[in-house]
Order: structure tokens, then C-alpha cells, then sequence
């Protein structure tokens, strides 16, 4: 049987015209995922500036999923796979650019003229540079009344004949969807809907009327699928069919009617071949009021998430850094955001979120010998902000992350006491519940070590149910990565556990003490954690809970630490890509896969000399933020480490729960 796939010399010619960023280069060197991204949504898709802005968060979408991505276009005779900043402006600002498919590539190299790539050419060119996976917003089709024009679009032929997987939204809805889908299937083409039904979605609603091939919703299986077919020698391309996400699809209707009045008047007005979608999706625009161009980028930034995740996956690489940010990222104007869920901070290239208690806190700290005789001693006592999801939200925002915290305080003067010490933090979700104190804590600090605590945070902890989590599962879905505080009700933790599963979120768990580390296993869903860092007596439950048998001598030293977790590395390290044990002034042992999948052990020393301790509270989650910061500015992990570490001395350096020291000055 006779097949266009590019054969190894027909790539070796192909590359001659290839210019590959150092980025993309790189990424594909190393085993890293990549992901392909066209350009006539920047040329002809979306006007300016929104087309430079969305070109610019679909990128980042896609770091934060943990791959590369590669944005494809032509330029001066070749074509660029991978573009910085001076050339997606150059390409979105151009008012002479070309539309390129797959016939168009060789006439725009040798006009040298500015092009923007389309689903097909994107595809050839993507598997010739090596790159396996592909986001788009909607692929082309069968054209209406292609009975009498024989409209067909080349992105049906290339699916046909390159093995690379395009995750789009389905067909445009301008198209004839039956017969696109029929087409798909009789030219052997992989067609997978990724959702809960088999139902091929339309582009901007969620449902048409045909079905794919079939439907999952792992991308694991997606990955075995596309290794499969490589390993069987099948030659097609597949088809991942993402829904736009529920909340974007309400305006479906509205918008699927400017569609068929736009498609009229293209008829109307004999308008056809390349020029028909760019005229539809101005005049639907137009009729819409700018509705279906938000759709269009939501869908867009949605299935450029998902590609990142795939193509992270197809790898055997689990992304640490959640949100692979550019190191240029400040300069574009564009702040990772936070959302803490109670005692969860997560993070994306966009949205962290923290979920959680705000705790008042009170500290008592004294130098003298404190002995259970119920006498008083010389010490002084300190008010300050605090709770674990709360303190994570601070010092991701000192860092110069967008910190978003979704929790509850009480109508008191505690409350009111959070509300003026959060400007790092965007507190716009956290709600006011009468009758319920404000969450307060006492520590009593002995020598710069807390010897024991109290809490009174049940009354309005109780108030924080799965309810909350489902009345903020949008934030859930579109972050990458959720910092899970163990101080969480179960139920809590369970459903917050459970959308970050389905989602494929990275999730840091925060034990907190000894008996709240139960918790996270009463779930059932402990397999969802990839990240934790438990101090020395929360690691010993920790192996006890993973039916473990160590001496409790093992945590005295972080390298006997790191040799019993490389012996016991299956049952300790469950699905953890990351875990930290630390030891107080024995320092920290760490563990951490590198871009490879290998585990690497690093013997941390402490922060800060114990005879300079101030006071312990909030350092472990100063660590963290700078950890989590660092990932997701594209520090490398033991980089991140390194930023953690910083952190955690400067706030063991004050009575705040985080240091004022900490501030994005640190990144550099």
C-alpha cells in the first residue's frame, strides 16, 4: 500500500528549510514534551492585539501543563518551529500574512513571505521536526454542499497519512459534521472524544449529533492508544475531541445561530475556497458582540492545557514543574496566578489557588527553661496571620504570583484583623460566616522550637464542606497544581482529591502533624498526591501507613532517610514525583524524578543555624512556595530547592509566618 508519511529522507530534505528554536530543540533532546501550535489562529483567526495575547497564553498554557510548545510559522523563506516574543509580533501584527496549508508551503518559502500555518501544513511540519502532539481550536472538514463543490479540507488528508495526534475542539461548526466524522473513520483515522460521553463535540456547544470512535477519560490510555499505533506501524493521525469546558458552553446556542445566518450570507455573497472561514468568523464575531472570539480563546487555551498534559505523558515524563513559565514571563506582563485551597495552595501557569483555614495566630516565646511546673516566664507574645493554606497564599504572593485564596472567617475582630494583613493575597472569595469565630491558633515557642500548640478552628472548619470545592471546581480545573493542606475535613479532601484526579492535577500534600497524615489514605485517593513533604514523625506515620517497618533512629540523618526510601522506593513513594522529608536541624532528604522519569536523592542541609532561629512557624510553607515559584518559573527542581531553601531561612529569621523578605527579587 502506497503511503505519503514522511519517510527518514524525505525528512532529511524537509529539514533543510526548518528552523528550530533552541527552546523546541532542546525540549526534543532531552525527551521532553512538545507541543505543536498553528498560527492561522494568530493571522487570520483573531484580530490584533487579541490574537498576540491569546498566541502568548497558549503558550504559557502549555508549560503550565509541563511541556514546550512550539508555535509553527514561515518567515523569510523558512519555516520557524518555536518562536519568541519579536517574532509572534511580527506575525500578529502582519497585515500581508499568508494563510499556509500543506500546498502553500513551498510558494510562501519562495516568496518569502510571512505565513500562518493551518491545521494540515502544522501537521506535516510538526512531524518533521520530530513533535507528536498538536493543539488547535477545530480541525477543518467536509465543507456544506461539498456534494457540489467537492470542498474538502487538506486537514482530513494529512490526518489521514501523519502520525500525530491534533487535540481540538472537533470539527468548526460551519462545517458538515456527519460527514467529517464519517470521512475520519473511512480513512482509518483514531477519532477519541475526551469527556465523559461519546458524543463528538461541535466546536463552541459540547454535542453534535455523531459519534466518535470512542470515548475516555485518561489520558493514559490516550498515550497507550498513540504507542500502539506507532509500535503496530498504522500511519494515521488521531483525533482528540476535547469539549469546551461547561461554563464557555452556555452561549452555544446564541452563537451556533450567527454561524448559520454567516453561512448564508457567505453563499449569498459567493465567498468560498480559503476565505470562507476568516469571513465566518468575523461575521459571527460581529453578530455575537465578541462573544463566540472569548468562546474561541477559552476552547483554544483549554485544549492547549490538555495537549501539554498528553504530551508530557507520551513522554514517560511527570512534570514537577507544574507551570513551566518563561523566564522572560515578567516582561510580558503576565503574573502566575495562586489559588489556595485551604490547606491547599495550587498552582498553575495561570491559576494557583489556595483553599483553606485563615488562622489567627498568637505565639508565646520564651529562651528560658520551660519546665511543667505551672510557673511564668520571662518571653513576649506575638500576633500575626497565619494557617497553613493561608501562609502558602502569602508567600506565593510575596513571590510575585497572582495568589487567589477561596476560604472563610468569622464576623469578628480576628476576622477583621485578616483582612487588613492580606494585601499579597486576593481575598475576594473568601466569605464571611456569622456566628462562627474566626479559625485562632497558640503556639508555644521554647528556644525557637514549638513545643506544642492550640487550635480553635472546628467551629468554622465544619462550614467548609465539598460544597465549597464544587462551587470552585472552575479554579480547580484550569490550575495545574493544588498544594493540599491535611487540616481539611476528609469529605473535603476526598472531593478535592477526586477533581484533581479526573483533571490530572498535581497535588503537593501538606501532612501538617502526625495524626492528620491518616487522612489523606481514609481518602482512598492517596494515589493523586505527586508531591509531600512530611517532617520526621509525619514520614515515620507516613511509612507505617505504607505497612513500612522502620526504626524511628532513621530520621537522626538525611542520608538514612534517603537509603531506606530507595529501598522501600515502590510502597513509600506511591505516585510522588517529589518528596521532601524534612528534619529540623538535620536538614532535609529529598527525592525528585528528573526530566527523564529517573529518581534522584539530594541530602539538603538545614536553612539557618539553630542559635539564629527566631521562630519555626510558617518556614515549611515558605519552603514550599519557593519550591512551587521556582517550578513555575522554570527553574530547574534543584533550582526550586535552592529558592525553598532561601525562603525557609528568611522567615525562620522573623516572628511573621513569612518573611517581608521574600519577594520576586529572589527569582533572579
Amino acid at each position: 500500500m502506497y503511503s505519503r508519511l514522511l519517510t527518514t529522507s524525505q525528512k532529511r530534505h524537509f529539514s533543510k528549510f526548518l528552523q528550530i528554536s533552541n527552546p523546541v530543540k532542546e525540549a526534543l533532546a532531552n525527551g521532553e514534551g512538545v507541543v505543536a501550535l498553528e498560527s492561522t489562529v494568530i493571522t487570520h483567526g483573531l484580530p490584533y492585539p487579541h490574537n498576540l495575547s491569546t498566541a502568548k497564553s497558549l503558550e504559557q498554557k502549555v508549560r503550565a501543563s509541563g511541556s514546550q510548545p512550539a508555535t509553527i510559522a514561515l518567515f523569510d523563506g523558512k519555516i520557524h518551529v518555536g518562536l519568541d516574543d519579536e517574532k509572534l509580533e511580527k506575525l500578529a501584527s502582519s497585515q500581508n500574512a499568508v494563510k499556509v496549508s500543506t500546498r502553500d508551503i513551498a510558494k510562501t518559502l519562495i516568496r518569502k513571505e510571512i505565513g500562518g500555518t493551518t491545521v494540515a501544513s502544522t501537521m506535516k511540519i510538526a512531524h518533521a521536526a520530530g513533535i507528536s502532539v498538536f493543539a488547535t481550536g477545530g480541525i477543518g472538514g467536509v465543507h456544506r454542499g461539498a456534494d457540489q463543490t467537492f470542498d474538502i479540507s487538506a486537514d482530513l488528508q494529512e490526518l489521514s497519512q501523519i502520525p500525530v495526534c491534533v487535540v481540538c475542539s472537533g470539527v468548526k461548526s460551519i462545517l458538515d459534521i456527519p460527514k467529517t466524522v464519517e470521512y475520519l473513520e473511512t480513512h482509518s483515522v483514531n477519532c477519541v472524544v475526551y469527556g465523559e460521553e461519546n458524543v463528538f463535540p461541535s466546536f463552541f456547544t459540547r454535542k453534535s449529533g455523531s459519534k466518535a470512535q470512542f470515548q475516555t477519560e485518561s489520558l493514559e490510555e490516550v498515550v497507550e492508544l498513540l504507542k500502539t499505533s506507532k509500535t503496530s506501524g498504522l500511519p494515521f493521525g488521531t483525533v482528540l475531541a476535547c469539549p469546551i469546558p461547561e461554563k464557555y458552553a452556555a452561549d452555544g446556542d446564541s452563537i451556533q445561530n450567527a454561524i448559520d445566518q454567516a453561512v448564508r450570507e457567505a453563499i449569498e455573497q459567493n465567498i468560498a475556497s480559503q476565505q470562507v472561514t476568516p469571513f465566518i468568523l468575523a461575521r459571527v464575531n460581529e453578530l455575537t458582540q465578541g462573544a463566540s472570539m472569548k468562546t474561541n480563546i477559552a476552547l483554544l487555551e483549554n485544549n492547549a492545557s490538555i495537549a501539554g498534559r498528553l504530551a508530557a505523558k507520551l513522554c514517560d515524563r511527570r512534570p514537577i514543574a507544574i507551570s513551566k513559565m518563561n523566564r522572560n514571563q515578567s516582561s510580558m506582563g503576565t503574573k502566575p496566578k495562586v489559588l489556595t485551597i485551604m490547606g491547599y495552595c495550587r498552582t498553575s501557569s495561570f491559576v494557583q489557588v489556595s483553599i483553606g483555614a485563615a488562622i489567627v495566630d498568637f505565639e508565646a516565646i520564651t529562651s528560658e527553661d520551660v519546665k511543667d511546673d505551672g510557673g511564668s516566664y520571662n518571653g513576649r507574645v506575638v500576633q500575626r496571620m497565619g494557617g497553613v493554606a493561608r501562609n502558602h497564599a502569602e508567600a506565593l504572593g510575596r513571590l510575585g504570583c497572582e495568589s487567589i485564596f477561596v476560604s472563610a472567617i468569622g464576623d469578628d475582630q480576628n476576622g477583621q484583623f485578616f483582612r487588613t494583613n492580606s494585601d499579597k493575597i486576593d481575598i475576594t472569595r473568601v466569605k464571611m460566616i456569622t456566628n462562627k469565630p474566626t479559625c485562632t491558633y497558640l503556639a508555644v515557642n521554647v528556644k525557637g522550637n514549638v513545643k506544642y500548640g492550640i487550635v480553635t478552628s472546628e467551629p468554622l472548619l465544619s462550614t467548609l464542606t465539598p460544597k465549597l470545592i464544587e462551587a470552585n471546581s472552575d479554579v480547580l480545573e484550569c490550575s495545574d497544581f493544588i498544594l493540599l493542606d491535611s487540616n481539611l475535613p476528609v469529605p473535603l479532601m476526598a472531593k478535592t482529591l477526586e477533581i484533581a484526579k479526573k483533571h490530572e492535577k498535581q497535588v503537593w500534600l501538606e501532612p501538617t502533624d502526625i495524626d492528620k497524615v491518616k487522612k489523606v489514605f481514609s481518602t482512598g485517593l492517596v494515589d493523586a498526591v505527586t508531591a509531600t513533604s512530611p517532617n520526621a514523625n509525619e514520614f515515620l506515620e507516613w511509612a507505617k501507613l505504607c505497612n513500612v517497618k522502620v526504626d524511628t533512629s532513621i530520621v537522626n540523618s538525611a542520608d538514612s532517610v534517603l537509603e531506606l526510601i530507595e529501598k522501600e522506593k515502590r510502597r513509600l513513594l506511591l505516585n510522588t514525583s517529589l518528596f521532601v522529608v524534612t528534619l529540623a536541624n538535620k536538614g532535609s532528604a529529598v527525592v525528585h524524578r528528573n526530566k527523564l522519569g529517573q529518581l534522584e536523592f539530594q541530602a539538603l542541609p538545614p536553612p539557618l543555624q539553630m542559635d539564629k532561629v527566631v521562630s519555626v512557624s510558617g518556614a515549611g510553607d515558605s519552603f514550599n512556595s519557593g519550591v512551587i515559584a521556582g517550578l513555575t518559573h522554570n527553574k530547574s527542581v534543584v533550582e526550586s530547592l535552592q529558592l525553598g531553601q532561601e525562603c525557609a531561612r528568611l522567615t525562620l529569621q522573623t516572628t511573621l509566618a513569612v518573611s517581608e523578605a521574600i519577594t520576586p527579587q529572589l527569582l533572579k
